[in-house]
């Protein structure tokens, strides 16, 4: 649509052209802006000449499916799912700012993930946003996801031995019974989006930088209120679709001037937080608590004075700030995904909790599971891992930047070049995965469909020198709150749910709704 429109404005201007020769300057003037704002939409809407003979999404396709909040799901199988059939292994689109190269092939995705030299992080998104945008305000773009070279070494000999060490079970499983506590006051319906989400704001909170956010309890101090205002910028597309107009965003919206203030307040907290602990570990005051049970601003600090101590406060904050947002909502709809699941697949269900009630025993108290039993569940694990692959929150990859001329299956990719993966694409494809709208987690049990394949088909936290370094974090997590709820309840989907045949998105990530309600029984 966009080539023919390109072609009848060249048609149009060429006839006129004659015209204009025998009138005013001014309608010259007119003509150089009409050809100026015809070459910004067609460079706007046209790939590089280098990406030109790729396969493609259609940038407008794209818009449309976010307008109509179109899943993720349904999106890859509108506009990928066609060129993975015609044999691509990957495609170009302009999204979310750059001209992409996005990888849909397990093979290809391997190369890029392990050769970090080749592929390293770009940052060009973060450099578009601008110094203004919330977004780095809480992020900064000096992070250990943006940073490259001698700048992410330096972060990875702190945030590693913090994630190595951090392991507070004991901090999960103190959480789980506020849960409980409002589970067993809604049980008939219960909003889980929305208590998943203060669960995980809870736990990350505690286990982070050892504050208690009270989401649970009702966010007696608003820091919950305060947290969701500034952090709905990540989750709004238009926010970087339309980054270039932030400048005007700022000075005429009400809602942003209240996101901006939020932002500042948020970080105030956590500049305050870290000073206050350099404070206490210089004082000895963390020195009796369990390694493994320290929180991890504790940990980073620890690390950063075995180094020399030359990080500061707001790079430690932009790195905390990191964690906490790929943490708290990415685990929470991960939570929420895998209950619903087990509530639409009763069998498996019933499976894993014969497994919980044969590690925990079956007695009718609620049993907060230790590090050793946690190891012997291994359905759970399966469970887990076929949740993400079949619900997973992320879709797509941060970019990498070609740093040298490189060739992917016959295409000659230039130095420069934006590279993702489309995890979605990987996780969702039929050429990756028998019946991949499935739900079928012995996919992962030794031996099973996972073993048989090449590449990299699962990679819900990336992988290679880059792979998250809170992914085992995040599956203790969600090994201690599952395995607790599956002792103590029975999970059903109400019989007059929207989403009881289906999840129905409201928004065009793969997030879980506020709408979602289940149904809890309890057991004991």
């Amino acid at each position: 649509m966009i080539e023919n429109t390109l072609k009848n404005y060249s048609i149009t201007f060429e006839k006129i052209l004659p015209m204009l020769r025998k009138r005013s300057k001014a309608s010259y003037i007119a003509a150089a802006i009409l050809l100026l704002a015809v070459q910004q939409v067609y460079s706007f809407f046209t790939p590089p000449k280098h990406l030109r003979s790729f396969p493609r999404v259609s940038f407008l396709a794209m818009i449309k499916s976010f307008y109509y909040n179109e899943s993720v799901s349904l999106r890859n199988e509108k506009l990928v799912a066609p060129l993975m059939d015609a044999g691509h292994k990957f495609y170009v689109s302009r999204i979310p700012l750059i001209w992409t190269v996005h990888i849909t092939d397990p093979n290809l995705a391997k190369t890029v993930l392990m050769k970090t030299n080749s592929f390293p992080k770009a940052n060009g998104v973060f450099e578009r946003l601008g110094k203004d945008s919330p977004i780095i305000k809480f992020l900064g773009n000096d992070s250990i996801v943006a940073s490259n070279g001698h700048k992410w070494k330096s972060q990875r000999k702190i945030m590693n031995p913090a994630f190595i060490r951090s392991m507070p079970v004991k901090t999960f499983g103190s959480v789980v019974p506020h849960l409980f506590a409002l589970i067993d006051q809604e049980s008939e319906n219960v909003p889980i989006t929305t208590r998943m989400k203060s669960l995980t704001l809870d736990v990350l909170g505690l286990a982070a930088f050892g504050f208690d956010f009270q989401s649970l309890k009702g966010d007696p101090e608003g820091w919950t209120k305060t947290y969701n205002i500034f952090i709905s910028t990540f989750f709004d597309p238009w926010t970087t679709v339309f980054y270039r107009f932030d400048f005007l965003v700022k000075y005429f919206s009400a809602k942003r001037r209240r996101i901006d203030s939020a932002t500042e307040k948020f970080n105030g907290m956590l500049d305050a937080l870290t000073n206050k602990r350099r404070q206490d570990i210089e004082n000895g005051l963390k020195n009796e608590i369990p390694e493994n049970e320290k929180d991890l601003l504790t940990l980073m600090i620890e690390a950063d004075m075995r180094e020399g101590g030359n990080t500061s406060t707001e790079e430690l904050r932009h790195n905390i700030a990191l964690f906490f947002l790929a943490g708290h909502d990415t685990t929470a709809h991960t939570l929420t995904f895998c209950l619903y699941n087990l509530a639409k697949n009763k069998d498996i269900q019933k499976k894993l909790r014969e497994e919980i009630l044969k590690t925990l025993g079956d007695e009718p108290i609620d049993v907060f599971p230790t590090l050793e039993e946690l190891k012997q569940m291994n359905y759970l694990n399966q469970v887990i891992k076929e949740n993400l692959r079949h619900s997973g929150p992320i879709d797509m990859l941060m970019a990498r930047e070609a740093s040298e001329d490189c060739d992917f299956d016959g295409f000659f990719i230039p130095k420069g070049t934006h590279v993702s993966v489309d995890i979605s694409a990987l996780h969702l494809s039929e050429k990756n995965w028998k019946n991949p709208r499935l739900f079928l987690p012995e996919r992962f049990e030794d031996g099973g469909e996972h073993d048989d394949h090449s590449g990299f088909n699962w990679a819900p936290f990336s992988n290679g020198a880059r792979q998250c370094l809170g992914m085992n974090f995040s599956l203790t997590e969600q090994r201690v709150v599952l395995s607790m709820m599956l002792k103590k309840y029975e999970i059903d989907i109400p019989e007059d749910s929207i989403h009881r045949d289906g999840i129905v998105y409201d928004k065009p990530f793969n997030l879980a709704p506020y709408s979602l309600g289940l149904k809890f029984t309890k057991r004991y």
